[in-house]
């Protein structure tokens, strides 16, 4: 029998949800769930596939081109950087990695991994990487990539991709960037820039489904694809059997090379369809002004950020400083009492020194008060406890 609820529990509040601004997953809005919570259609259907042709043409307009063949596989964003070293770079020949914190460093860690030699120079922290010492090594003519994470979540440094792509080109080598926490939060102009290959992941910027890598390519880089001399090692890795496949599905047709997660595809394509409809420079915009009022606010309760420059500072990530004398997890934990959840830091020269706080995707005006609030307020309990 159902208990029928008294007058005095139905007249309380409900609690408030706890509100994770972290940089991953993030919220995804309602029609994207929606979409989501469909059974995933067969890989023939008609809809289906005129769905995913027009997921894959959002992509496109999203980056900023107008003639990347573009492409959306299942994997996580190191599935998608592996993928791009398997298919991309040729096993004994140097690449030249710019690092600006984990996930550049996981960039040298995949290369070696395939028998890629690298040479990853250290910035200095909090830094973008220095486009002199990165020319002096380019012109050495010897390295057949850059590889750089258009923002770096565990630094929250934002990379000048516009001049690392003039760079890369100017002694002909393939830019190839992880733009995982970046997309849907940062400008992004794949032609104008020349980028040879930017990847994406959709539950960060784009507030879209966990479970997908999305691709897109110069005509340079998918000539290399179809071109390459060698052989990679992976099967399942391999980005060139997709080329055919993604085209044929702009096309209306049936292509096939691995199964595409489908459900997940209908999210992605609402995802970016949102992105669109709210236009590319307003998002980028909204997400920059999100991050001044989060800056401004950790300011003025003193909290140092890890970035000294406003220029190399990300638009949708933030890594702040522990204040000292307070340990991180304390910290976390006293934020966590307050209904905010941040995440630890991950830069590892830094150790627990750091928190990070992401706001990208869905996020308003109102969880940036709220978490400043809940900062504020856990900052205090924390020092109470010392």
């Amino acid at each position: 029998m159902t208990r029928t609820a008294t007058r005095e529990e139905a007249g309380r509040t409900s609690p408030v949800a706890p509100l994770a601004m972290v940089v991953g997953p993030t919220r995804p809005p309602a029609s994207v769930l929606q979409r989501m919570s469909a059974p995933a259609p067969p890989l023939t259907d008609r809809e289906f596939i005129a769905e995913f042709g027009r997921c894959l043409a959002r992509l496109r307009r999203l980056v900023g081109s107008a003639s990347a063949e573009v492409a959306v596989v299942p994997g996580s964003g190191t599935h998608g950087m592996e993928s791009i070293a398997a298919s991309l770079l040729e096993p004994g020949v140097p690449v030249l990695v710019a690092s600006t914190g984990m996930w550049g460093d996981r960039w040298r860690d995949i290369c070696l991994r395939h028998d890629i030699p690298v040479r990853a120079p250290r910035f200095p922290v909090g830094r973008a990487p220095d486009p002199e010492l990165l020319e002096k090594l380019l012109a050495r003519r010897e390295h057949q990539a850059l590889l750089v994470a258009h923002v770096d979540s565990s630094s929250g440094v934002r990379a000048d991709l516009p001049e690392l792509a003039r760079l890369a080109r100017k002694y002909d080598a393939l830019i190839l960037v992880d733009g995982v926490s970046a997309i849907g939060a940062e400008h992004i102009e794949l032609d104008s820039w020349g980028l040879d290959v930017y990847l994406g992941g959709p539950p960060k910027g784009l507030a879209g489904p966990a479970g997908l890598a999305t691709y897109a390519f110069s005509a340079r880089a998918a000539r290399r694809l179809r071109e390459r001399a060698w052989r990679p090692h992976t099967y399942s890795l391999d980005l060139a059997p997709w080329l055919p496949v993604m085209a044929a599905t702009e096309r209306g047709e049936f292509g096939y090379f691995q199964s595409p997660a489908g459900n997940l595809v209908l999210g992605l394509s609402e995802a970016l369809r949102l992105a669109l409809e709210e236009g590319r420079q307003a998002r980028v915009g909204r997400h920059r002004a999100l991050r001044d009022l989060l800056h401004e606010g950790l300011a003025d309760i003193g909290v140092p950020l890890l970035v000294p420059q406003e220029r190399d500072r990300a638009y949708g990530v933030t890594v702040g400083e522990v204040p000292q004398g307070l340990g991180e997890g304390a910290l976390l934990s006293a934020v966590a009492e307050q209904g905010v959840l941040l995440q630890a830091g991950t830069f590892r020269p830094l150790g627990r020194n750091t928190f990070r706080i992401g706001h990208l995707g869905s996020v308003t005006e109102a969880d940036i008060t709220r978490t400043i609030a809940a900062l504020r307020a856990g900052l205090t309990r924390s020092r109470r406890r010392l």
